[in-house]
């Protein structure tokens, strides 16, 4: 039962993670100064793509959190 409810909770914090990570993506490149380079672009992919590992760390202890029982 805890094994499933952990399967649930890391593809939820996944889905949330990366829907967090493209809109980090769109708030970083908009901001960034134009003409965009590639230093800038390459930025901002790296910045947004942490959303995902701290999405499915969220999911995870949302899961731990709402346990019952021990």
């Amino acid at each position: 039962m805890v094994k499933a409810r952990q399967q649930v909770a890391g593809k939820f914090g996944f889905i949330l993670g990366c829907i967090a990570a493209v809109a980090a993506l769109a708030i970083n490149l908009w901001r960034a100064p134009k003409p965009l380079s590639l230093v800038a672009i390459v930025i901002a992919v790296l910045m947004s793509a942490l959303n995902v590992p701290l999405g499915i760390a969220f999911g995870l202890l949302g899961e731990r959190m709402t346990r019952k029982g021990g």
